[in-house]
């Protein structure tokens, strides 16, 4: 009897060990991995994995000498800090910032020499503005406030830091009214860029440095409006009027005649991409107003915005071309593209998530179209 339970038991024991070794698995894994390769191989450009298990959270500006990209990673058992991309060789830094909460909104410094961000410290309650020292390698904290303060820019002489806060000028302003702030990049005492009685957000500057942009909201209506201020903090040209309920974004282009606006004509409507003329104050929208379309980027010579439009395999890279008119889909991965970056006239960064969340960094070679032939092999 007990011979007989023996051999039973050793036989499920046999058999158990034979399915946990059964190429299944690994063929599973491998069929998974055939499956990416495949989707890499029918894009129609030359697309690149550049990270694995990187964690990406946000894509930044190039850097002014075209050496490098700010990162925004999060590694496991940390928080999202920052991290350099450097283009010649695709490498990437060790974290440049440790907060324990975390940071946002990197930017660079007209020379390239410093970075402003918004930090969580240890309290974690309300981000408050940094600046990094990249030559001295260290950190300053400019704001001290029990507010929230966000959307770091340097002005185009590099000797102040616009940031949107919601602390306000106004004795009685009422709670959550916005405005932009300004410190010394040396440090010192916050002052205000803007006094309205409306909020203002989104500080930015025009392509030929001259300007500030900003976005104001209406105190009665809330539509948003692009206006242009002097650097000493006058009005100078509401530049979109009520045309958009929302502006989540806008990109000054490098030819410094236009301005790409990422934005909403109604709450109702869908986000959408348009181009404002700065010489006859014209707004044109995109092609194809049933696409919806949204965070845009400029290549460098200004002709060519490349966006993030959805698809039947989640959201993908959009490619306008302003020369001829023609828009066409760039990209056919298996889920959600976002935050593309021009790196170069023909090269596109982004950031890709699967459906298992992971988060990593590609790049497309615009210049290298993948051949028919290729793609069906």
């Amino acid at each position: 009897m007990y011979r007989v339970l023996a051999h039973l038991l050793l036989s499920v024991l046999a058999i158990s060990l034979l399915i946990l070794s059964w190429p299944g698995g690994s063929r599973a894994a491998a069929q998974k991995d055939e499956k990416k390769e495949k989707e890499r191989k029918n894009e129609p450009f030359k697309t690149e994995k550049l990270t694995q298990g990187m964690g990406l959270h946000f894509i930044g500006s190039v850097s002014p000498d075209k050496k490098s990209v700010l990162i925004i990673a999060q590694k496991p058992d940390s928080a999202p800090n920052l991290y350099f991309l450097r283009l010649g060789d695709f490498s990437i830094s060790q974290p440049a910032t440790t907060f324990k909460w975390g940071v946002a909104d990197p930017c660079w410094s007209p020379d390239g020499s410093q970075i402003a961000l918004a930090g969580f410290d240890e309290a974690g309650s309300f981000s408050e503005i940094y600046r990094l020292d990249l030559k001295a390698g260290t950190m300053r904290r400019l704001t001290r406030n029990n507010f929230s303060d966000k959307e770091p820019v340097f002005t185009p002489d590099g000797k102040r830091i616009l940031y949107t806060t919601d602390e306000s000028p106004l004795p009685d302003a009422a709670f959550g009214i916005l405005h932009i702030g300004a410190v010394a990049t040396g440090g010192g005492k916050s002052e205000y860029f803007t006094e309205d009685e409306t909020s203002s957000i989104k500080p930015g500057t025009t392509a030929d440095g001259k300007s500030v942009l900003l976005v104001k909201v209406n105190e009665h209506s809330g539509r948003h409006s692009l206006w242009q201020y002097g650097l000493d903090g006058k009005p100078e040209q509401d530049l979109t009027e009520r045309k958009f309920a929302r502006i989540h974004g806008y990109v000054p282009s490098p030819a410094a005649d236009k301005i790409v606006l990422w934005a909403q004509e109604e709450p109702e409507r869908q986000e959408t991409v348009y181009i404002l003329d700065l010489k006859s104050k014209q707004i044109t929208s995109l092609p194809d107003d049933d696409l919806p379309k949204r965070r845009p980027a400029i290549s460098p010579d200004g002709k060519r915005i490349v966006f993030v439009g959805p698809s039947k395999r989640g959201g993908q890279l959009f490619l306008f071309d302003s020369a001829t008119g023609e828009m066409k889909q760039i990209t056919y991965l298996g889920f959600n593209a976002h935050s593309p970056v021009f790196i170069s006239e023909d090269k596109i960064l982004f950031g890709y998530t699967t459906r298992a969340e992971e988060r990593e960094l590609f790049v497309l070679d615009l210049s290298v179209p993948i051949p028919e032939d290729e793609k069906k092999k």
